[in-house]
């Protein structure tokens, strides 16, 4: 009997494409991917085999085995099965070490890696949509750390320059797993489908066309109005009523309605941060450049 149990995983990293691949692996009808869990709460990223290191950090997840477990009893006669969580990029030694231990040594690893700098930005950009944070890019990254390792209740996406430092993480993957697959992420917003198909191919599923045209969780915009941020986000008594008062899919279409209203495109990086970025990641893109035999000059400009 064929075990009901992940045979390939997206281990990020975050803010590189990875909601919009799993949404295009979902799509193929020999490839299983998990999105709810029994509840039907939605679970795309379980963090199950980093539990330990996000649990109390993050505010959703699947904390026990059995659960884990669960989100696979679904599967039918699909070739693969997979879950995404980007963390376990960052996490690798916590992760790898569980992977090994509760799925085996012969899954299949994907990883999604965007330059580094515009990586930090987009998820700098992500979180000021939130009640993270509230501080200019320049502050942000060079206090994150700090905030991190003081603040247990602190989510380890505001890592914005230690989650962008890829060698090692990729070099222990590909230690531990005989296969694992880079996509890059200027190479798939370039040609989508043709970098689909690729890990279509990686995994061993025949090619299918799949829907690529919808970009998933894309990120580039920041509030024009931090009242409205506040109210929105924030944990205020207009939320608690609001909750109480309308169902959940009429509070999303309202949600979704302010957020195109009184959001804006992103500024663009300032160039003093951006030089000051690149000289911190330099050796690291050009390590990762060995290891996965891929020409990144455009991320050293």
């Amino acid at each position: 009997m064929k075990s009901k149990l992940p045979n390939f995983l997206l281990v990020g990293a975050a803010k590189c494409g990875t909601s919009s691949l799993h949404n295009y692996l979902n799509q193929h009808s020999d490839i299983f991917m998990p999105t709810y869990n029994k509840e039907g709460m939605k679970v795309k990223e379980p963090r199950f085999l980093i539990k330990d290191l996000v649990q109390n950090r993050l505010p959703k997840g699947v904390w026990n085995w059995d659960e884990y477990q669960a989100l696979f009893d679904d599967i039918e006669n699909q070739k693969c099965s997979g879950e995404s969580t980007v963390l376990y990029l960052y996490f690798y030694e916590h992760a790898i070490k569980n992977i090994k231990k509760y799925l085996g040594e012969d899954v299949k690893i994907i990883i999604m890696l965007r330059n580094p700098i515009y990586r930090a930005y987009s998820a700098y950009s992500f979180a000021s949509r939130t009640m993270q944070e509230n501080q200019s890019f320049k502050n942000a990254i060079d206090s994150a750390y700090t905030r991190y390792e003081n603040d247990k209740s602190v989510s380890p996406m505001i890592l914005y320059k230690e989650l962008g430092m890829y060698a090692d993480m990729v070099e222990a993957y590909q230690k531990n797993f005989s296969d694992v697959h880079v996509v890059l992420y200027d190479n798939f917003i370039e040609n989508t489908t043709k970098e689909v198909k690729k890990v279509f191919d990686f995994l061993g599923v025949e090619d299918e066309n799949v829907n690529t045209k919808k970009v998933v969780n894309s990120g580039g915009k920041k509030w024009k109005s931090s009242f409205m941020k506040n109210i929105l986000m924030g944990n205020n008594l207009f939320k608690r009523i609001f909750k109480i008062l309308f169902p959940t899919k009429l509070r999303f279409l309202v949600k979704e309605t302010i957020k195109r209203v009184f959001t804006d495109k992103a500024d663009e990086i300032d160039n003093d941060v951006k030089n000051e970025l690149l000289l911190y990641f330099k050796e690291d893109i050009q390590k990762l450049e060995k290891l996965i035999n891929k020409n990144l000059s455009e991320w050293k400009k």
